[in-house]
């Protein structure tokens, strides 16, 4: 077959004219029985951005014809931006609506640019970007669309959940299947907008009234296209699971039943992924086990179960249900290292110093038997000797080790210049019903560190091992920060601390974080920092991790929830195997694993995603029957148009907009980082604490409005504010 490299130097080359497929392919001396493989390839170019298809369906260089290839990302105020597909690609490009055809939020699209300008070689992080017009739809996401259904006296239609899909879709009448207004529906689109005409669909389902939590959640489960259900031939498949570990299989493996293990794990958890045990010798050394669960053994390549939990990439944690990677067959039961059941593992070895550096590791199949199961509650409480609990001295003792050895990994980590972020989360307690009972927020206590500190070390171990035997790589990788966004940081810092730093020293950073620990401003600082950051993703070869300071590092430790520790799994299996050796079958790791990558990013930002949303809107839910409560929070962001607050007990953001600050009229100094008075020079500074009430929720856009009450020091003291109007939100 073809090497792409090899259509790509010819069509870049300075004698090629563009040619189609069957020219191209006559050119390269291809044999019909080839055709169309070697017409997926070309697709495959063309949808990564290396070469466009332009009139007469000839292939062409995108940099010649002045169109790029990109991702289009709206925004709800009716403008996008194009992101290119090639890492190089350049800047993002601006499109107007007009200039959107018949694109929508998340296409890839063909964009032509202005003829005199040529594609940068690096984004710019300041300036307006190149402004382009969409002229080809390659590939379309929005087939069908959740959203809330609605009529006036001459049309019906349905408004998109999504708020980047800012057309309305019309639907006839005889198309709506008996949907009424106010009802959550799927809608199929039939007809794609155009520069002056909305989108039309149909009705295909209805899910029932907005309001209903089920039916809320329902919707953002078809809103993001989150595979939720098990085909039947799936199902099929694993009713051939066994339901226990055989003596055989106990035989050819490290038995481990009788050893002292644990697991610490949410309250809810249902998988339990690893376990972990320690023993400290006569020298010192400490002697740490990670046991993982041996899922690769139970999911073969290539069958049903494997390609569904390939497609779903990792399983989706919303408030009240789980969607699992894997059937419940496997992800609840044969392969969760269940108290008191055997369970086949991968046990990773750790030997270290009482300084608690690596000493020596390895690596063996084990079988298991977990002695306790403990919730990360119950650990922090035994380590803090506030409960008693049925559970032996040794375990005891063991977890007491356990918490010192952690504090000396994380020691060491911070040593070697690795950052820790500290952003807090809320899990959210439902009823029977689905709705809010109670918010918690999700302290980072000691029983989470210990357990962090020693998957961060397996992880790592296993990575290390990995690349020294020359493996095939699946790498989780965290990029340098790019030298403008860094910059801006330090701006950022030197206008709310007063303190100068160097970004690029991670000492420096750290101790930032230390200061502000605490302090209104900490989460402010610690989101900024995320975001000037590049994100984690998966990589096939090497890559190291910023964040984490490591050259080395991987995902091992939860393949029952994560399909790229599955892959690491599958990779040392074929190792001890033998079969790695086969030119091959590294070959065919070679081929897939960057595909395979990319995909497993992509599905992890959708849960991440997916998540987030789900509890923001149960949270806006929680509160609709709290507008006018007032409430404390910190102002975690300001604008020319007001400032951004996030409710201390919910950690939700919300806006004070900058028209009912009727007091004063306010600008923004990016010196103070502070919404400041041009007259009184009352400042509305990031990190200070405010009274906020509740004035309106925005359920289609789910976002929140806040009225200003004042701190602390100002209550009573207020003046009489003017009566506020939706006009002043229309800008929003």
């Amino acid at each position: 077959m073809i090497n792409p490299i090899d259509i790509l130097r010819f069509i870049r080359s300075k004698k090629y004219s563009p040619m189609t497929a069957a020219e191209l392919a006559e050119h390269f001396e291809v044999a019909d029985a080839e055709y169309r493989q070697f017409c997926d390839l070309l697709q495959e170019l063309e949808f990564s951005g290396e070469i466009v298809k332009i009139k007469q369906k000839q292939y062409a260089d995108p940099e010649k014809v002045h169109l790029l290839v990109g991702t289009l990302e709206c925004n709800p105020r009716g403008f996008g931006f194009v992101i290119p597909a090639k890492e190089d690609g350049g800047d993002d490009i601006y499109v107007n609506e007009e200039g959107m055809g018949s694109a929508m939020h998340g296409d890839l699209v063909v964009v032509r640019l202005p003829a005199t300008v040529q594609i940068p070689k690096k984004r710019k992080e300041k300036g307006r970007s190149t402004t382009g017009q969409i002229v080809n739809v390659l590939k379309r996401v929005n087939d069908f669309v959740v959203g809330s259904f609605g009529k006036t006296k001459r049309l019906r239609f349905v408004a998109p959940d999504d708020p980047r899909l800012f057309r309305d879709i019309y639907v006839a009448e005889d198309v709506t299947k008996g949907a009424q207004p106010g009802d959550k529906v799927v809608v199929r689109v039939t007809a794609w907008p155009s520069r002056h005409l909305n989108p039309e669909g149909e009705v295909t389902e209805v899910l029932g009234k907005e309001g209903d939590p089920k039916v809320e959640l329902r919707s953002i489960i078809y809103q993001f296209k989150l595979p939720h259900t098990f085909a039947q031939r799936i199902i099929k498949e694993t009713l051939h699971v066994p339901h226990a570990v055989s003596q055989q299989e106990i035989r050819d493996r490290l038995d481990l039943r009788n050893k002292r293990i644990i697991t610490i794990d949410p309250e809810d958890a249902k998988d339990f992924d690893d376990a972990v045990s320690l023993e400290k010798d006569s020298n010192g050394d400490w002697h740490l086990g990670v046991h993982v669960a041996d899922a690769s053994y139970y999911v073969r390549p290539d069958t049903a179960i494997d390609k569904e939990a390939r497609y779903r990439g990792t399983s989706v944690y919303l408030p009240g249900e789980v969607l699992p990677m894997l059937p419940e067959m496997l992800s609840n039961n044969i392969c969760s290292l269940k108290e008191g059941e055997d369970r086949l593992t991968k046990s990773i070895f750790m030997t270290l110093d009482r300084k608690g550096y690596l000493v020596k590791s390895e690596i063996r199949y084990s079988v298991i038997n977990v002695t306790k199961r403990l919730t990360y509650k119950q650990a922090t409480a035994i380590l803090n000797n506030e409960i008693d609990i049925n559970i032996s001295d040794e375990a005891v003792d063991m977890l007491h080790n356990m918490a010192h050895l952690a504090e000396l990994l994380f020691k060491n980590r911070l040593e070697r210049g690795a950052i820790e972020l500290d952003l807090p989360e809320i899990s959210v307690k439902l009823d029977e019903h689905g709705y809010i009972r109670d918010v918690e927020k999700v302290e980072r206590d000691i029983s989470h560190k210990l357990i962090e500190e020693f998957m961060l070390l397996a992880n790592e171990t296993v990575a290390t091992f990995m690349f020294e035997k020359k493996m095939p790589l699946l790498c989780r990788i965290h990029p340098e920060p790019e030298e403008d966004s860094m910059w801006e940081f330090a701006e950022f810092i030197r206008g709310l601390e007063h303190t100068r730093i160097d970004p690029f020293k991670s000492r420096h950073l750290q101790s930032l974080l230390d200061k502000v620990r605490g302090k209104p401003e900490a989460y402010t600082v610690n989101l900024v920092l995320l975001k000037s950051m590049k994100q984690a993703v998966y990589a096939a070869g090497e890559g190291r991790h910023f964040a984490l300071a490591l050259d080395h590092y991987t995902h091992f430790t939860s393949p029952i929830r994560r399909y790229p520790d599955l892959l690491v799994h599958r990779i040392l299996d074929q190792y001890f195997s033998g079969e790695l050796s086969s030119h091959s079958v590294r070959n065919v790791w070679m081929n897939c694993l960057p595909e395979w990558a990319g995909h497993c990013s992509m599905t992890e930002r959708r849960a991440d995603e997916v998540e987030r949303e789900i509890t923001k809107l149960k949270l806006l839910r929680f509160l609709e029957h709290e507008v006018g409560k007032i409430f404390e929070g910190v102002i975690t962001g300001v604008q020319e148009f007001g400032f951004f607050v996030q409710l201390n007990k919910y950690l939700l953001e919300g806006l004070v907009h900058i028209r009912i600050l009727s007091d004063d009229i306010y600008q923004v100094d990016k010196k103070t980082m502070a919404l400041v008075g041009t007259r009184r020079k009352k400042m509305y500074k990031i990190g200070e604490v405010v009274r906020v009430k509740i004035y309106k929720i925005d359920f289609l856009k789910r976002e929140i409005d806040f009225i200003h009450c004042g701190n602390q020091e100002e209550k009573g003291k207020q003046g009489k504010a003017r009566k506020i109007t939706e006009d002043d939100y229309d800008e929003l």
